[in-house]
């Protein structure tokens, strides 16, 4: 039996017993732990050999627009690191908003529920409803819900109903894009803002 599983058992065994005796009724015993001892030897650990770290010249760049930082190698072991432009925030981008829901209300129009993701929508703006299958559809907007109480405008985190006119209800499926008129050339351009 190694000097480990003498141990272990050296503390399970009077645990136990210490356990079973409260069981009865009677005191519990204190758990003494066996010295150990020193005859015995404990094995070494082994070190741990870690890999060295190797300076590589850095020569790659990237292109404008892709949201990476742009590296050259100047001299040896120096490295330059330039900020590439990056993306607006969501609230500079324009209007957009994925159609999670869509209800008719009868006598009203059809309320398209989402969260906002990018941009702002006033009550009197022009939107457009774009698709996988490359279809716009241009509603009118009659009035901006917010928790059903009407907004003069939603912007992105807003979770609202925006209640349109001038369109047939059955056109439309969620994950559709409410966007702003003329921002958005496709639907998968619109898609890849969401990310």
């Amino acid at each position: 039996m190694s000097h480990q599983q003498i141990l272990k058992w050296g503390i399970a065994i009077p645990l136990v017993l210490s356990l079973l005796s409260g069981c009865g009724g009677a005191s519990p015993t204190p758990i003494v732990l066996a010295p150990v001892p020193s005859s015995t030897p404990i094995p070494a650990v082994p070190p741990a050999v870690l890999p060295r770290a190797t300076a590589i010249p850095v020569t790659a760049t990237t292109g404008p627009g892709s949201g990476e930082p742009t590296a050259t190698a100047e001299g040896e072991g120096t490295v330059t690191v330039e900020a590439s432009p990056t993306r607006q925030d969501p609230i500079d981008r324009p209007f957009l908003m994925k159609i999670d829901r869509i209800s008719v209300i009868v006598g009203r129009g059809t309320l398209l529920e989402g969260r906002v993701a990018n941009g702002t929508l006033d009550a009197n703006s022009q939107v457009e409803i774009l698709g996988p299958q490359s279809n716009a559809i241009s509603p009118t907007v009659l009035a901006i819900l917010i928790s059903n109480i009407a907004r003069d405008q939603v912007t992105v985190g807003d979770y609202a109903g925006i209640l349109v006119g001038d369109i047939v209800a059955t056109d439309l499926s969620p994950g559709m894009l409410l966007a702003e008129a003329g921002e958005y050339k496709s639907y998968e351009e619109a898609l890849q803002q969401l990310q």
